[in-house]
């Protein structure tokens, strides 16, 4: 479905509607506007409603952060990761998981943003560096 310039400039003024005072998403808020553009079916509302839907995932995607760690890690180095990142860029949902081919560190992704402190990484580097 192709979607117009101006119908993307209505989902964006719904979206900055969504936002509360402090930038966060507000979740009741885009219920409501969801429900409300099924209920009222204006002019291209299956666009427009796609469209909304894009930016909320964006959005969502921009405030999560996922940890990717070697080994499952303490509650205590999760806290702390929290405060660094909360200090950064509050109001964050946390995913933590865990994938032994980073065989010793982690990654840490918030939005598209990606941090990469593996060892794997490291070795990949090097790889590289030595078939130059």
């Amino acid at each position: 479905m192709k979607i117009s310039k101006e119908v993307h400039a209505q989902a964006r003024r719904l979206m900055r509607l969504c936002l509360g005072e402090d930038g966060l998403l507000q979740e009741d808020t885009v219920r409501l506007v969801a429900a409300r553009l099924q209920a009222e079916q204006p002019r291209n509302y299956l666009a427009l409603l796609t469209a909304f839907a894009e930016l909320i995932r964006l959005e969502q995607a921009r405030r999560t952060a996922t940890i990717t760690s070697a080994v499952p890690l303490t509650p205590e180095e999760q806290a702390a990761i929290r405060s660094k990142l909360d200090a950064r860029t509050p109001g964050l949902r946390y995913q933590w998981l865990v994938e032994p081919a980073l065989i010793a560190g982690m990654t840490v992704r918030v939005g598209d943003e990606l941090t990469d402190a593996s060892v794997r990484s490291r070795i990949e580097r090097l790889s590289r560096l030595s078939s130059i």
